[in-house]
């Protein structure tokens, strides 16, 4: 088992180490033109893979979808954001409900190319939000999206080596067989050393640590969505973009999911 752990995680540290040194760059040159050319970037390779998995034909009433959720924000700004925010912020609750209750909804599939337009979107106007509309007393933007992102892969990270190393108990074992209770905490308790840690420091407010907090279980939700939508494709990675990761759903669907449930909550309580 150690063996393998380690294995695993030489196999993982390369690129991670990568993306993340071009992250904490990006973040901290806070040029905003070269932010937005990153999350176009992004936005296009999910929107690629997606595609690619999904093995349907883009039909008219599809570019149709996809042209409006374009243009809209064009008309309505920050008003749409918020609106399109919390309407994917419902979905990713009502998924998690479904997840509580072992429903699977006939809709989650690749296969459905509205479905990937309307999550990736959200991811994206997600980003674009807080660093076009959100202010924050005391604290740099650009930082806290540092902090959101970082708060993910730390839990991803805590996860997996706590479940590797003492992993016993299934979360979800129908959908992803190796999750553990033991790594959920895990990862969570990475999470909260971090946050305790920035917090003693005065980098982060109370009230962001506590939307942290409760935006974080949504990690491991959109890591199961994606799992769930591998499970009906019969495929263990999304792509092999990333060495040692798969592809970008791979790296980014818990982001997917924890931006725009962390932005509403910031929106409510700040």
């Amino acid at each position: 088992m150690a063996k393998e752990l380690y294995k695993n995680i030489l196999q993982r540290l390369p690129a991670a180490l990568i993306l993340a040194i071009c992250l904490s760059g990006i973040l901290y040159l806070q040029n905003i033109i070269l932010i937005f050319i990153v999350i176009l970037a992004v936005g296009f390779l999910l929107f690629k893979e997606w595609l690619i998995l999904s093995e349907s034909k883009i039909d008219f009433k599809q570019i149709i979808f996809f042209v409006t959720l374009i243009m809209l924000p064009i008309f309505f700004t920050e008003s749409f954001f918020e609106l399109f925010i919390g309407i994917i912020s419902i979905f990713w609750f009502a998924y998690s409900i479904c997840l509580i209750l072992k429903i699977t909804p006939s809709y989650i599939s690749f296969q459905n190319n509205y479905l990937g337009a309307f999550l990736v979107m959200g991811f994206l106007y997600g980003l674009i939000y807080l660093i076009l509309f959100s202010e924050f007393v005391g604290i740099n933007k650009y930082f806290l999206l540092f902090v959101i992102l970082f708060n993910t892969i730390l839990a991803d990270v805590g996860a997996y080596l706590i479940g590797s190393s003492f992993g016993k108990t299934p979360l979800l074992q129908e959908i992803s067989p190796n999750k553990t209770i033991e790594g959920f905490v895990g990862g969570i308790v990475f999470v909260l050393v971090f946050l305790l840690v920035i917090y003693f420091y005065n980098f982060i407010s109370l009230d962001l640590i506590v939307a942290a907090l409760f935006s974080l279980p949504f990690a491991f939700i959109g890591d199961y969505f994606e799992s769930q939508l591998k499970r009906d494709k019969s495929i263990k990675d999304s792509g092999s973009l990333i060495p040692g990761h798969g592809g970008i759903w791979d790296r980014l669907d818990s982001h997917i999911a924890v931006v725009p449930i962390f932005i509403l909550i910031t929106n409510l309580i700040i």
